[in-house]
């Protein structure tokens, strides 16, 4: 009869295996081996209470038995009775050391208590007893998530899920795993093992409905919740489930009202703390977003992805000394986290504190964040060993950018260019940098020039100026991608009395900046040109930039056809060109991409147009009092003389190398932001065709 028993408590037929246990205890009440199996049962059907005083009995009744003292581990484990589970383990243990099950507990203990070395070591021991221990197993493949080390977790998880293909407890746990890396089809495998076995198992179910809401499956993602609610498990899951429903919904407060439900029956359930948030954010509420979480994290410290989702709050809000302050509170808390190191070395970064930075990097070595090897990467630049950057380049799996924003696959590209670069291997170089994702605005039309239409230009501009005209005339600061205008502006920017108007491609349009008006080709008279005058100081009002400063309009891009009219409208306006030779132009552009966003879609056709947008700058400096600045000379801290000649073209004495100017000459991390004069010719035989375009026009 306890064979028969057994076999229906194996089979999940739990009623009627629990009646046959009790008419055998009736018989025999301190049978240790009845109490202890009816107390298995009773804790998975959720009488916790009973189950442990049972399996107490059992163990009273056989104090030798080392399976009882584990079971009773397990019961406490349940609880979250920490210490009284460990002492049951040990217990175990001391009575029979080659137990690999009992070493297995105390290394859940240990990595409950968020001593990770402790847990490893008892679940290695575990392995030596018994190597298909798959409690053992799982929880290496927890700590190695823990730590950051997917690739590692997932090969532990994996092989704990191979041997228990029959636990859902165990596949549950893959599925989660699963579900942190973002790979929902073998989450969903798992899901799907687990419901097999027990179909009603809430843990799972409570996983399926996050893989409903990431495929934005709302309607039976609602049904599971409902149902977990209405049978009274997985509560807190069911309402964190409820809320992000109501968020995908767009009705926050209900959302934050479901969390706040969760978070009453689990107040340590950091899941629902952290959408709580997330959506009071979402809705402008960022500094009760912020506070709350603090709270949170106050109360229950063990979370780390609270921290994580605090100081991604505080970034987005530029409090960056907050924001590092609490990624060192977390790095105290879980100092073998990979990932976590990871996270904290990227945020360093951001703040400009490159060299701490990269040392947390390297300790963060195995971390599979793109982010995290391509500063590694520069680092090996900066240090002088290209073809480390260049490994650690290469070693990223470009499926990873599938999900992420476009500048990590781009700035991976400019970064394996400057490794190739730096390794005088040009050809490679060329082709790292082309093959770089390209985003910003296509290149405009531009008509091409020839001399009756420049001629018409001309004597457009030699028609009455503004007779009205009031205000300091602006100087127009114009540089083709790869010029090094967008260093020059910063220099300017640091002169007293001076503001550089910035806003070209963002702000409102004026004539100059706005698609061109043909009417702009014919004689205007005063009141036309007051009206495109009156705009373009209009715009400029709504800057509010100093009313004593001189302007400086920096011009992306400058069609000679608004000339003559700004000539006019606008009397006594200058222009200062900023020019490097086309091939080193081409090149910056090509190696370091250009602020102000215009895409090079490939070398030749950026030299075609750089050629083309070349002559209508020289129509402007034709037209217009101007200027040639040579960047590489004026940005050089022993560019005296050139600095004071644009300073006289500017009536600036002395004109200033600020700090700002300075640093614009490094770009990330101390990288260099152009390459330097001169550089171009190594790059003749790799961009031959597109220099040969340049060379034709020169």
């Amino acid at each position: 009869m306890l064979e028969a028993a057994i076999q229906l408590h194996r089979a999940g037929r739990l009623a009627e295996a629990e009646q046959g246990y009790r008419a055998l205890l009736a018989a025999s009440p301190d049978d240790a081996e009845l109490l202890q199996l009816l107390g298995i049962l009773r804790g998975q059907r959720g009488d916790l209470p009973e189950a442990l005083q049972l399996v107490k009995r059992a163990c009273e009744m056989d104090p030798d038995n080392a399976a009882r003292h584990y079971a009773l581990g397990e019961l406490h484990l349940r609880e979250g009775a920490l210490d009284e589970a460990a002492a049951a383990y040990e217990q175990a243990r001391m009575l029979n050391p080659n137990l690999a099950s009992a070493h297995a507990g105390l290394g859940q203990v240990a990595l409950l208590r968020g001593d990770l070395a402790a847990g490893e070591e008892y679940f290695k021991v575990a392995l030596r007893a018994d190597e298909n221990d798959v409690q053992a197993i799982t929880g290496l493949g927890n700590i190695a998530g823990m730590r950051g080390d997917s690739q590692r977790a997932l090969q532990w998880l994996t092989q704990a899920a191979e041997l228990a293909p029959d636990d859902p407890l165990i596949q549950t746990g893959y599925a989660q795993a699963m579900l942190d890396q973002n790979m929902h089809d073998f989450a969903a495998r798992a899901v799907d093992n687990a419901l097999a076995v027990k179909p009603d198992y809430p843990l799972a179910l409570a996983l399926r409905v996050e893989l409903h809401l990431r495929k934005g499956e709302v309607t039976p993602a609602m049904a599971i919740c409902q149902s977990l609610l209405a049978r009274g498990e997985q509560v807190g899951a069911a309402h964190t489930g409820m809320g992000d429903i109501a968020k995908l919904s767009g009705n926050v407060d209900a959302a934050i009202a479901e969390y706040d439900a969760a978070l009453r029956v689990l107040p340590h359930l950091h899941p629902a703390a952290i959408r709580r948030a997330d959506a009071l954010a979402r809705s402008g509420r960022v500094a009760q977003a912020i506070a709350d979480l603090r709270r949170h994290i106050a109360a229950h410290p063990d979370g780390v992805r609270v921290y994580i989702a605090l100081a991604n709050l505080l970034a987005q809000g530029a409090r960056h000394d907050e924001e590092l302050a609490v990624w060192a509170a977390a790095q105290a808390r879980w100092p073998e986290d990979i990932d976590l190191q990871a996270q904290h070395a990227l945020a360093l970064d951001r703040a400009g504190r490159s060299t701490e930075a990269l040392a947390l990097a390297d300790r963060a070595a195995a971390s599979p964040r793109p982010a995290l090897a391509m500063l590694r990467a520069r680092g090996a630049l900066l240090a002088g060993d290209p073809a480390a950057a260049v490994q650690r380049l290469q070693r990223i799996d470009e499926r990873q950018f599938a999900d992420t924003p476009p500048r990590l696959p781009r700035r991976r590209q400019r970064l394996l260019g400057l490794a190739f670069d730096a390794l005088e291997q040009w050809s490679e170089a060329a082709q790292a940098f082309a093959a770089a994702p390209r985003k910003g605005v296509e290149l405009p039309n531009l008509p091409v020039l020839d001399e009756p239409g420049i001629a018409a230009l001309r004597q457009l501009a030699a028609e009455p100026v503004l007779a009205a005209a009031s205000g300091a005339p602006p100087v127009l600061l114009c540089g083709l991608p790869g010029s090094g205008v967008e260093q020059v502006a910063t220099l300017l920017a640091g002169q007293a009395g001076w503001s550089v108007r910035r806003d070209r491609q963002t702000g409102a349009p004026d004539f100059v900046n706005a698609a061109f008006d043909g009417q702009l080709l014919q004689p205007l008279g005063q009141a036309a040109l007051a009206r495109l005058a009156r705009g373009y100081r209009r715009a400029l009002k709504r800057l509010d930039l100093p009313e004593s400063n001189r302007v400086i309009d920096w011009i992306p891009l400058l069609d000679v056809r608004v000339v003559p009219a700004l000539q006019r409208a606008l009397p006594g306006v200058r222009l200062l060109w900023v020019r490097r030779d086309p091939d080193e132009e081409l090149l910056n552009w090509l190696g370091f991409g250009w602020l102000r966003g215009f895409a090079l879609t490939d070398p030749l056709a950026g030299a075609r147009w750089l050629r083309l947008a070349a002559t209508h700058l020289a129509a402007a400096a034709a037209l217009l009092p101007s200027f040639r600045v040579d960047p590489d000379a004026v940005l050089a801290p022993a560019g005296e003389a050139a600095r004071a000649r644009l300073g006289e073209f500017l009536g600036i004495d002395p004109l200033l190398l600020g700090p700002a100017a300075r640093a614009s000459m490094n770009g990330r991390g101390g990288l260099p932001t152009s390459f330097p004069n001169g550089h171009a010719a190594h790059y003749r035989e790799a961009l031959a065709e597109a220099f040969a375009v340049l060379d034709a026009a020169a």
